[in-house]
C-alpha cells in the first residue's frame, strides 16, 4: 500500500473527529503521558478546523495521510524556532490495522520531502518515547539521527521511559543519492 499526503478537506473532518476520540487504541502510543481532550474538546478542535480550511489561504503545515481514499492518520509540522530554521515534526497512524506496514515511514519521508522543499528549514526533528519502538524505526528507517536522550523523562502506565528526539539536517536529506 503506497500512502500520499494532502491537506486536510471538509470531507476528512468527521473522520478525523472519531479517530481523535480518548477510547482510540493509538492514544495508547502517541504521548500518552499527555492527559487526551474530552469529546467536547475534540469537537470544538474539528470546529476550529472547519473554520481554518475555509479562510486557508497559505501553504499548509498540517496534512492527511490517505491510502486508497482512506484517511489513515495525520503529519504536521510547525517552527520550533524559526528565527533559526528549526523545525519540529509529527506523524501519528491512527488505524490499526495500517501499522506495522510502512506507512508511517513513506509519510514521514512526503513530509520531510516537502518540508525542505516548501521551507527554508535548516532542520526538522520529532520527539517520541523510548517506549514507542514503532515511532523509533520510522524515523530510523530514512535515516533520521538519533540526537537526544532524556532518561526517564516519561512516564507511561506505570513505568519511566527516556524522551527521544531524532532529527535530520537539510543538507543531510537533500544530498544527492540521498
Amino acid at each position: 500500500m503506497t500512502v500520499s499526503l494532502r491537506p486536510f478537506e471538509p470531507r476528512d473532518l468527521p473522520e478525523l473527529e472519531r479517530w481523535l476520540q480518548a477510547d482510540q487504541e493509538w492514544q495508547r502510543w502517541d504521548a500518552p503521558y499527555f492527559p487526551k481532550p474530552s469529546a467536547d474538546e475534540v469537537h470544538d478542535y474539528i470546529e476550529r478546523m472547519t473554520l481554518r480550511l475555509a479562510e486557508q489561504h497559505s501553504r499548509p503545515q498540517e496534512f492527511a495521510i490517505v491510502a486508497d481514499g482512506d484517511l489513515l492518520g495525520r503529519v504536521a509540522w510547525h517552527w520550533e524556532h524559526e528565527p533559526s530554521l528549526w523545525a519540529r515534526s509529527g506523524i501519528t497512524v491512527y488505524d490499526p490495522a495500517a501499522r506495522g506496514r510502512g506507512l508511517g515511514e513513506q509519510a514521514l519521508r512526503l513530509l520531510t520531502d516537502d518540508v525542505f522543499h516548501d521551507s527554508a528549514a535548516v532542520r526538522l526533528d520529532l520527539v517520541t518515547w523510548s517506549g514507542n519502538l514503532a515511532m523509533c524505526r520510522v524515523a530510523e528507517k530514512p535515516g533520521w539521527t538519533l540526537e537526544a536522550r532524556l532518561r526517564q523523562a516519561r512516564e507511561v502506565r506505570g513505568i519511566r521511559y527516556d524522551s527521544v528526539i531524532y532529527g535530520v539536517l537539510r543538507e543531510e536529506w537533500m544530498a544527492p543519492g540521498t
